[in-house]
């Protein structure tokens, strides 16, 4: 089944308003159409958290953006022809930053939950559902959970994209994405290929082993693809990258450099892989901890390690001198024995951000993920030393400049800098237990939710306004990802693993 992108939006007559009233959920038509293009813009009297080392906050700053760009920082700027944005009692900061997300998951909240009385298997989970998506399904998922992260203040975001095994689910996935309007890096998982479906019973060794098993070549013509037809060229708001396939762990060093050599030659924007210490002792031929790359030869600045958790000084040394970047959560970390790494990255001069992860499993309120970040450096005590020099500014450095640098933006995006792109969010400062008095960065670290987001612009678009999002439906949205979600999980149920 060969869906072309014109063909593909044709399948649907109705717009992303249209709620979904039967079993299908039929695709939008193209979402970023429904984009107004970038406007000279000028932000008038904010409080700057601009996160430029050589600009510090300003008090009643303004900002023009113009092309989709920061075009001046200061006071007292001139308009011109510029449409004014009144910023008098808000405060302007770089919009924020997701270095690892699952996006698609975000169509399921619930079904995996963190708090709560249902004991659910993410493993099983994803076997199940992998094999009831269609490209409809995926393209929806990924732009209605991309959706839900604009809103949540996130402008830029690494897509860990690991269940979309088919060329068809790939390319729709990738452009509802794209279309959603967000930034950042779509990485396709190269791995998957189940060959149950819903309904059939299969060994859960076998459903696993399929998920864990290298590449084949229907993978790597699924890149190809990718980068002929979604991904021409490297300028666009959204870049390609590529996920190692799973089950490094007792995989010979020579098959990992070979999959490695090949997944480069793609000129991915980022490679992002899941790591975890492991305490197997296996043959020094065989693949067990992060550390081993270094010697094969296989990272670089491209490198985007995620999670980390148990990661020694010399590996984080090795990341460091190598430009390896790394994304840690916060919230999913809590469930390993070893804290988020994140906190000793920065400190030894790694690239390091944070994520939400688990898009389906834990809030979307992005802002309880960068206390996450800060609340986590107190599981040991080096975190705890480390996190006693914190201000408001160093909680937000992981989503906003050095964000930037662990999704390999770093001179785009993540300060509020002349000539960077436009990504900016406006918070309301009005709610009567937010405070008046100390650094803005403390402020909004300590105490901004996602109701204060009044102003979103990515590449200088505005994407919300007045705490509402600009061309989205978003309750018509919530039914079809509802509908979607529902007959999805239903279909997944009748998979009998033995």
């Amino acid at each position: 089944m060969d869906i072309t992108r014109k063909g593909f939006f044709g399948l649907a007559a109705s717009a992303i308003a249209a709620v979904a009233s039967g079993p299908t959920v039929a695709a939008a038509p193209k979402a970023a159409s429904r984009i107004a293009k970038a406007r000279r813009t000028l932000i008038r009297g904010a409080d700057i958290i601009t996160m430029d080392p050589k600009l510090g906050e300003i008090a009643g700053g303004d900002v023009l953006l113009d092309g989709g760009k920061i075009a001046a920082v200061g006071k007292g700027l001139n308009a011109g022809d510029a449409e004014i944005v009144d910023g008098r009692g808000m405060i302007l900061m770089p919009g924020m930053i997701d270095a690892h997300r699952h996006v698609w998951e975000g169509m399921d909240n619930g079904v995996i939950a963190k708090i709560s009385r249902t004991i659910n298997n993410y493993n099983e989970y994803k076997l199940r559902t992998m094999v009831c998506y269609t490209p409809e399904d995926a393209w929806l998922a990924q732009y209605a959970s991309a959706i839900q992260a604009i809103d949540s203040g996130v402008t830029s975001l690494v897509d860990y994209c690991h269940i979309f095994h088919t060329a068809e689910l790939a390319e729709q996935a990738a452009r509802g994405l794209i279309d959603s309007g967000i930034a950042g890096t779509f990485c396709y998982q190269v791995s998957h290929t189940p060959t149950y479906k819903a309904g059939d019973t299969v060994r859960m060794a076998d459903a696993n082993a399929m998920r864990n098993a290298g590449p084949d070549d229907t993978h790597w013509r699924t890149v190809a693809l990718l980068r002929e037809r979604v991904f021409t060229g490297k300028d666009g708001l959204v870049r390609f990258g590529l996920c190692p396939s799973p089950g490094f762990n007792g995989r010979a060093l020579t098959a990992i450099a070979a999959e490695m050599a090949r997944i480069r030659t793609y000129e991915p924007h980022i490679v992002s892989q899941h790591h975890h210490r492991s305490k197997e002792v296996l043959p020094p031929h065989l693949f067990n901890q992060f550390e081993q790359l270094g010697p094969a030869k296989l990272l670089g600045p491209d490198y985007q390690v995620v999670h980390g958790n148990g990661m020694t000084d010399a590996e984080l040394a090795l990341c460091r001198d190598n430009g390896v970047m790394i994304a840690a959560t916060t919230m999913g970390e809590q469930s390993y024995p070893d804290p988020s790494i994140h906190g000793r990255a920065r400190a030894m001069g790694v690239a390091a951000g944070i994520g939400v992860d688990g898009a389906l499993a834990f809030t979307h309120d992005y802002f309880q993920h960068v206390r996450g970040g800060f609340y986590n450096l107190f599981r040991t005590d080096e975190g705890k030393r480390i996190a006693s020099a914190y201000q408001g500014e160093d909680a937000l450095d992981f989503v906003t400049r050095l964000g930037a640098r662990a999704i390999r933006e770093d001179g785009v995006t993540g300060t509020i800098t002349v000539g960077k792109r436009a990504d900016l969010l406006l918070l309301r400062t009005d709610r009567i237990n937010f405070p008046i008095v100390g650094p803005f960065a403390d402020r909004v670290a300590n105490y901004s939710n996602q109701p204060d987001i009044d102003t979103v612009w990515i590449a200088g678009i505005v994407r919300k306004r007045g705490g509402e999002m600009v061309g989205v439906d978003m309750k018509g949205l919530k039914a079809r990802i509802n509908a979607a979600s529902t007959r999805i999980n239903e279909q997944g149920a009748t998979i009998n693993f033995v």
